[in-house]
């Protein structure tokens, strides 16, 4: 799941926690949020109804719980990217690759966590929207970066955002496990949007040559006309 690591000394509550999540999860991804009932999920992760009542105080706190995991694990994966010391392109294709990641190898968190954003409190929705908006903002501010440094063409970067956002999201909807390489998937997926995004190879140098053949060309029209103004002069100075 989401942590890629559980501390190696977690305690017995951060387990079952964790545990109780995981089970959460499944069942609100396979049945939906409102369908499920604690008492599923108890059933399902194999425990007392009542014990669950140690760790969460209702099934609101566990769909709470998930979405705070998923939206701070975006946050810590992506928000780096928008400062690493890298090319603007290198920089769009790192955010592409790891948010694909991270969505493929948490199917059944992320299935939730676009689906079920109505049932959260209105505190909650407002926290989940403002991660939202940051990852907007960031990937525009890399797409804009890279447009003044003319590696990417001159697109709308905020309708690029959200056609990127849009394209990763839905992996949630179709993707399996051991049907395609999540490897497969992400390199298609950087493909595709680099070809929308980036200058055609060779196009900057030709750009630079085309305004050089211009310079010349208007030097070399000031220069005839200077001739011109010689030759005409000639036969005045006779």
């Amino acid at each position: 799941m989401l942590p890629e690591k559980r501390p190696r000394f977690a305690s017995r509550r951060e387990v079952m926690e964790e545990h109780l999540l995981e089970v959460a999860a499944r069942r609100f991804a396979s049945a939906g949020y409102r369908q499920t009932t604690l008492d599923d999920i108890a059933r399902h992760a194999g425990v007392a109804k009542a014990s669950m009542y140690r760790y969460f105080e209702n099934k609101q706190e566990l769909l709470a719980k998930i979405f705070l995991k998923v939206a701070d694990t975006l946050a810590r994966r992506l928000r780096p990217l928008r400062t690493a010391p890298l090319p603007s392109d290198e920089k769009l294709r790192r955010v592409v690759q790891e948010l694909l990641r991270t969505i493929g190898e948490n199917i059944t968190l992320f299935t939730v966590f676009y689906s079920e954003e109505a049932d959260l409190p209105p505190r909650l929705q407002a926290e989940v929207a403002e991660v939202r908006q940051r990852f907007v903002t960031d990937l525009e501010g890399i797409l804009r970066e890279g447009i003044s440094q003319e590696v990417f063409r001159p697109i709308n970067a905020r309708l690029v955002v959200y056609a990127i956002m849009g394209m990763c999201a839905w992996l949630h909807k179709w993707y399996l496990p051991g049907e395609e390489r999540l490897e497969d998937v992400t390199a298609a997926f950087v493909e595709l949007i680099e070809r929308g995004c980036l200058v055609a190879r060779g196009t900057r140098e030709k750009d630079r040559l085309a305004d050089r053949l211009r310079h010349l060309q208007e030097l070399l029209g000031t220069l005839a006309g200077q001739v011109e103004r010689l030759e005409h002069d000639k036969p005045a100075r006779r």
